[in-house]
């Protein structure tokens, strides 16, 4: 084969690579050999862990004796704070546009078309009601 004076990119990417991986490889393998490492680990983290949810007691209490909200109440009342806007928002815009929210159309006795020729009808006696006791009571003397 003949050789090039141009090196190939790819194949020294390749070794650079191979070697970077067995430099790193070779601590790392012989650190986690060891069961102290291992044990001093959990250490840290169940340590870290305790720290955190003391220090979260001790500000629960603390916003308790100022009377302050939490973060979680901020969160709540946040959310209650956007419901109200949209429900506010949507009230707003049914009232530009005239018509209450969820009302439905108002109903007439007679379609729109029969309205004209209904005036007739208006003319005519209704049917008779029969009186009630307070007014029978009312009319005998």
């Amino acid at each position: 084969m003949a050789r090039t004076f141009i090196p190939d990119p790819l194949e020294l990417l390749r070794q650079a690579v191979h070697r970077l991986e067995g430099r790193a490889g070779t601590p790392a393998g012989r650190g986690m050999d060891f069961d102290q490492v291992v044990k001093t680990l959990q250490q840290v983290s169940s340590l870290s862990l305790a720290l955190r949810q003391a220090v979260e007691m001790a500000l629960e209490t603390a916003y308790k004796r100022l009377n302050l909200p939490t973060g979680r109440e901020f969160a709540e009342m946040s959310a209650t704070m956007q419901r109200l806007e949209d429900k506010l928002d949507s009230l707003l815009a049914a009232q530009a546009s005239g018509r209450s929210p969820g009302a439905a159309p108002a109903r007439t006795r007679k379609p729109a078309g029969k309205a004209a020729a209904g005036s007739a009808d208006r003319d005519r006696p209704g049917p008779v009601r029969k009186k009630t006791a307070a007014a029978r009571r009312r009319a005998v003397p």
